[in-house]
C-alpha cells in the first residue's frame, strides 16, 4: 500500500512538472509577442497648394503621425502626395503634419497639423482621396 502511495506521489509531481512547464511556456509566448492588433491599410492621395495662390507646392513633406509606420512622403512638381499606410482597426481618423522642409526653395511655408476623420466606406475601400491641404506663407 505504501509502495503504491509513493508511485502515485510521483506521477502526480511528473504530471504537475509538464504542466508547469507548459504553463509557463504559454504565458512567456503571450508576454513576448503582446496582443493581436488588427490592421487596416489606407492609401492616402492629395494635393498641398499655397492658401494665397492655390499654387501647387512642390518640395512639402506629409507625415502620417498616428500610423503603424513611420511615414513620409514628398509632393511632386503638382505638389501631389500619395502615401499607402497601415492603421489600428479602431482608428476612425488620420493624424498628418505637413511641413516645408526645403526652406526657401519654393518659397517658406508654415507647418501644419490636420486630423482627416475616416468614413466606413472610405476604410471598406482602403482610399481616401482628394485631401486639398493649403499653407499658409511664412513671412
Amino acid at each position: 500500500m505504501k509502495k503504491i502511495l509513493i508511485i502515485k506521489r510521483r506521477l502526480l509531481q511528473k504530471v504537475l512538472v509538464i504542466l508547469g512547464v507548459y504553463g509557463t511556456g504559454l504565458m512567456t509566448s503571450c508576454a513576448k509577442y503582446g496582443t493581436l492588433v488588427s490592421i487596416f491599410y489606407m492609401n492616402l492621395k492629395g494635393t498641398v497648394k499655397s492658401k494665397e495662390s492655390s499654387q501647387a507646392i512642390k518640395g512639402i513633406q506629409v507625415e502620417v503621425i498616428n500610423s503603424l509606420q513611420n511615414l513620409k512622403e514628398l509632393t511632386d512638381t503638382n505638389g501631389v502626395f500619395s502615401i499607402n499606410s497601415e492603421f489600428d482597426e479602431l482608428d476612425r481618423s488620420v493624424n498628418l503634419h505637413i511641413s516645408d522642409i526645403d526652406g526657401a526653395l519654393n518659397g517658406s511655408f508654415l507647418s501644419k497639423d490636420t486630423i482627416i476623420t475616416l468614413t466606413s466606406n472610405e476604410k471598406l475601400a482602403q482610399l481616401r482621396e482628394n485631401i486639398d491641404i493649403k499653407l499658409v506663407k511664412n513671412e
